[in-house]
Order: structure tokens, then C-alpha cells, then sequence
């Protein structure tokens, strides 16, 4: 590695994903703690895909229960704004969309901080109960990232397929087989750092140890 250069960290999460939620505040500070260490960068990861996409049916009956324990452990909260998108079981799912929709503010605005993208998509899901799999849900994420309005054509005719289906090979590839999952990379070199929700305390140390001795490539 250069000298100079930071090690990476990499947040892979995905839009429908309860836990990336949980966690979301948790990377954000991890980020604005260690950024004079690491390189940050988030990167969607792809949860409801193939015979998973389709509306939600009694799988709501798992999220509904899922929730109480998401934030009694990690503080965040579901807004109930998502709670009656989530009450309604015809809603479909399927994170190619908001995977595409990442793609198409990055393609356009390649300076974007991919972190705050990330949780931007979160939040329009799990804060403003829109409808992830709808391409007219993320215009005002659209405006806010400087992107134009004509994105919204884009997701509707999928022009960015190849951007979101790369997204999903690279989190395979860095070992990201479950969400969320923080990978740890540098000279090229990925492994997950965890998969599932930590503390930022735990997460703080880790990042830490890796910082001070980084370990054989």
C-alpha cells in the first residue's frame, strides 16, 4: 500500500434490510470518528433478489415481530410511516430499485459520499415509508444528491442494471453473505470485518486494533 494511503472500510447494506437500519447511526459515527484512518464507502448489497422478489404476503408477519427486538438492541426506531407500508402485504419488493437507483446518483455524481447515500436510502424506507421497488419514490433523494429528475425514467426503463447487478458481484466477491456486513480492505485485499449488528463500542475497538496493526496481507 502507498504510503499514505488508508485502508478501506466498506458498509454493504440494502434497502429493505431491518438491521442495516439498526445500524445505520452506528456507521455514521464510525465514519466521522475514523475518517482521518480509513476510507469509508458504502455499497448496496442486494437482499431481496430472484424467487425472494415479490410482494411482501405473510413474510410482514416476520418483520412486524422482527422490529421490537431491531430497536430494543440498537436505538433505532421505525417510523409509522413504514409500519403501515409494511401492514400492506401486496407491497412488492425488490432490492434490484433502490441497488439501481445508487448506482445512477453515483454514475452521475461520482464525488457523492456514499455513506450518507446509503443511508439516505435507508431512510426513505424505514423512516418515510416510501416504496422502495417504485422508481417515483426517489425524486427528492434524486434532487437532494444533485442528480436531475430524468433519473426517474432511468430506473423505470432500468438502464442501470449493469451498475446495481455490479454492486451485488463485488459484495459477493468482498464475502458479504449476509446484511449488513462491514468489510475491511486494503492493497486490495477484502474479508468482513462483521456481519450483523455491533455495537459502535465494538466496532470502535476493532477499527482500533486494525488501525495500529493492520493485519498480514
Amino acid at each position: 500500500m502507498p504510503a499514505g494511503a488508508k485502508a478501506e472500510i466498506i458498509y454493504v447494506f440494502d434497502g429493505y434490510c431491518g438491521w442495516c437500519w439498526g445500524i445505520a447511526n452506528v456507521v455514521a459515527r464510525l465514519a466521522e470518528d475514523f475518517s482521518d484512518r480509513f476510507d469509508f464507502s458504502a455499497l448496496s448489497g442486494g437482499l431481496v433478489l430472484g424467487p425472494r422478489i415479490g410482494p411482501l404476503g405473510d413474510f410482514a408477519d416476520y418483520i412486524e415481530r422482527a422490529m421490537p427486538r431491531v430497536e430494543q438492541m440498537t436505538g433505532a426506531i421505525f417510523s409509522e410511516a413504514h409500519r403501515k407500508l409494511i401492514r400492506q402485504r401486496e407491497t412488492i419488493q425488490d432490492s434490484t430499485m433502490p441497488a439501481m437507483a445508487f448506482a445512477l446518483v453515483v454514475e452521475t455524481k461520482p464525488q457523492t459520499d456514499t455513506m450518507k447515500l446509503a443511508h439516505a436510502i435507508l431512510r426513505l424506507n424505514f423512516e418515510e415509508g416510501k416504496v422502495l421497488s417504485d422508481p417515483e419514490s426517489y425524486g427528492d433523494l434524486f434532487a437532494a444528491f444533485g442528480v436531475p429528475a430524468s433519473a426517474i425514467a432511468d430506473l423505470k426503463n432500468r438502464t442501470a442494471l449493469a451498475g446495481a447487478e455490479a454492486q451485488f458481484a463485488r459484495a459477493r466477491e468482498m464475502g458479504a453473505e449476509s446484511f449488513p456486513t462491514i468489510v475491511y480492505g486494503r492493497e486490495g485485499q477484502y474479508f468482513p470485518l462483521c456481519q450483523g449488528f455491533q455495537s459502535y463500542e465494538n466496532l470502535s475497538h476493532a477499527l482500533t486494533v486494525l488501525h495500529k496493526e493492520p493485519p498480514p496481507l
